[in-house]
């Protein structure tokens, strides 16, 4: 039995034999043409790639359906294409100059700063291979499974995982990626157990081979003994158990077990998602990102945000929502030379302040139809709250003026995610209507460490006093001005996470839907 330690990606347990996956990036057996012929190659690919996108959009919901409208996005970007009809021009072939022009724009956006936006170099390489896949033809497919494996790669895209039949898929090992990377979240969406940086070692020699993988701690063994393979097979029994306990849970008040209530919402970005998370019993929606769903220059028009806004209104039925302002972090973002320290957040909004009021007044408008509240992101003073206000109020003044019905008394919080706006809690509770706190990034920003760098691991720890104390900090401030607090980030779903946020006065968290039930149980059996 050969053991190994990778980073946990997606929760679960997978014991089964491997298929490694290799993505050939060879041009052997590539006939190369003229270049006049290569770039209508290229372009009739790219077309057929674009069509085989919104066939997926129509069919997908939730996380899936926001990545496959970046890759249209990130397909449709003129800077790419420029890029790969000059290697067409400079006599490349259209395959060969797709492959070498996503390199070079999935390396410049791992050279940025920002842990985000770096991971997002994935989708850039998925939205090119389906190009290369239609040019490439049938040998370019993923290989077929004849039963149920362990997938294993150096890196696996949305793509990858969605073109093949989900009861085919044991579980995902990769070599490298991320855990906050698409392929991850689809993984954690579909409930297939994941880990990722296995390492080369790993996977030189998985193949064919039986794996036992624990998503939740990293955990990987190939050939596992006896003793091993019981294990595993005991905690799949008694996970499978587990879940006939679940319509129970779901009912069940959120109180410890001392008494202290709290409440567990949702983090979404769709509105398939919003509809995901009532039926997962969420109290509400905590974070509703709209980043790529509504973005300046695409579906930014007032009545289409409008539109957005309602149906994800309409699909919490009723439950609080709590939208968060656009700040720059879509695929567009990677342009920025900092995106971590630049232009970002609330930053980006009072910079675009026509564009600003337009979002606003689409809120407002759609908080007519429910229970609207409305987070302003990336906030480091007061001033950047009062800019943000008189933007509201120019925005009511229009709807006034225009005779739109909206509502007058949309709340407006601030997310706490720098050490500068934890610092001036108290000044910032005299202008919100509540708090978000997002400790992922307060924990980045505070120990100076990305958190999607493999480098400085272990200067971003997963447990930070430095975090905690601003928690504590904000939470005081919160009390004193009466208002609520929200954690609303990866971190709320971790079980010792979520009780030492509870025991420091947070009564309020968000997370992915799909841990709201174990965060749960575990926080129902804990006294304060």
């Amino acid at each position: 039995m050969e053991k190994y330690m990778a980073v946990p990606a997606s929760d679960g347990l997978a014991f089964g034999p491997v298929c490694r996956v290799r993505r050939s990036m060879s041009g052997m057996g590539r006939a190369v043409l003229n270049p006049r012929q290569e770039e209508a190659a290229y372009r009739s690919a790219l077309t057929r790639a674009q069509q085989n996108l919104d066939q997926l959009i129509a069919k997908a919901s939730g996380d899936e359906k926001a990545i496959f409208q970046a890759q249209q996005v990130m397909m449709a970007d003129e800077g790419l294409q420029n890029e790969v009809l000059a290697y067409i021009h400079a006599g490349a072939g259209a395959a060969a100059a797709v492959e070498r022009a996503a390199g070079i724009f999935a390396g410049r956006i791992r050279a940025l700063d920002d842990d985000y936006l770096r991971e997002r170099a994935c989708d850039v390489l998925d939205a090119c291979y389906r190009i290369v896949d239609v040019l490439d033809g049938p040998q370019a497919q993923m290989p077929p499974l004849n039963s149920p494996s362990i997938l294993a790669a150096e890196e696996l895209y949305p793509t990858d995982i969605l073109s093949i039949d989900r009861r085919m898929i044991l579980g995902l090992v990769m070599g490298a990626g991320s855990a906050n990377a698409h392929a991850s979240i689809i993984a954690r969406t579909m409930g297939i157990p994941a880990v990722v940086l296995a390492g080369q070692e790993f996977l030189d020699v998985c193949d064919g081979k039986i794996a036992a993988i624990n998503g939740s701690t990293g955990d990987l063994c190939l050939e596992p003994d006896e003793a091993t393979k019981a294990r595993f097979a005991h905690s799949i029994r008694r996970a499978r158990r587990h879940t006939l306990t679940e319509e129970r849970l779901r009912y069940a008040a959120c109180v410890t077990r001392d008494g202290t209530p709290f409440e567990l919402y949702a983090n979404c970005s769709t509105v398939e998602d919003v509809r995901a998370a009532v039926e997962a019993d969420a109290q509400g929606v905590g974070l509703l990102l709209s980043e790529y769903t509504v973005r300046p220059g695409e579906n930014d028009s007032e009545e289409a945000q409008y539109q957005f806004y309602t149906a994800c209104l309409n699909a919490a039925k009723g439950k609080p929502v709590t939208i968060s302002t656009y700040g720059g972090n879509g695929p567009e973002g990677a342009l920025e030379p900092n995106p971590a320290l630049g232009l970002r957040g609330i930053r980006y909004s009072l910079a675009h302040p026509q564009w600003f009021q337009t979002q606003m007044a689409a809120l407002l408008r759609a908080g007519v139809q429910g229970n609207l509240r409305v987070v302003l992101p990336m906030v480091s003073t007061a001033d950047d709250v009062e800019r943000a206000l008189e933007l509201l109020h120019a925005a009511k003044a229009s709807l006034r003026k225009r005779r739109v019905p909206f509502s007058e008394n949309v709340p407006v919080g601030v997310m706490i995610e720098t050490p500068a706006a934890a610092l001036s809690a108290r000044e910032l509770a005299r202008k919100s209507a509540f708090f978000h706190i997002s400790t992922t990034n307060l924990a980045q920003y505070a120990h100076a460490a990305d958190r999607g760098s493999a480098t400085v691991q272990e200067y971003f720890p997963q447990f930070s006093p430095a975090v905690h104390r601003m928690v504590s900090m904000t939470v005081e401030a919160a009390a004193e001005a009466r208002i609520p607090v929200c954690v609303c980030c990866e971190s709320a779903a971790r079980p010792e996470l979520a009780e030492v946020y509870l025991r420091l006065g947070v009564r309020q968290l968000s997370m992915a839907y799909g841990s709201l039930l174990g965060i749960k149980e575990y926080l129902m059996g804990i006294s304060l």
